[in-house]
């Protein structure tokens, strides 16, 4: 089993990601992905601003689409819960699963509302 931590203090935040520019007037959330035995598989950085949110970074083992669609749906639910509706994404290394999640491609940035997408399903 695979846990999703979420973590939104900003400063633990920019130590996690320091290749990340972070603005003032945005949110970041952040998911860890961890096993049952503690260790970490993963991270993903997500950004808010007014009704978008902004899927930023994943750090994962690609191959394994449902660690993928954990995060997605992860940050997806983190953003919902903050008034976002709109999601956005341009990481072309995960783009099977955002189209199987049901994001729509437009010229390599892929996007969806935020209820539909949390409809989809890329690996049952």
């Amino acid at each position: 089993m695979i846990f999703y931590k979420p973590i939104e203090n900003i400063d633990e935040i920019k130590m996690m990601f320091p290749q990340a520019t972070f603005k003032y007037e945005v949110q970041y959330g952040v998911y860890v992905g961890i096993d049952e035995d503690g260790n970490q598989l993963g991270s993903c950085l997500m950004s808010m601003f007014g009704y978008k949110c902004y899927i930023e970074i994943i750090e994962c083992d690609y191959s394994d689409k449902l660690l993928v669609e954990g995060f997605l749906r992860s940050a997806l639910n983190f953003c919902a819960n903050r008034n976002a509706y709109m999601a956005y994404c341009n990481l072309e290394e995960i783009s099977d699963v955002l189209l199987h999640l049901g994001f729509e491609n437009n010229d390599c940035v892929y996007s969806g509302d935020i209820p539909s997408l949390l409809k989809g399903s890329c690996c049952k």
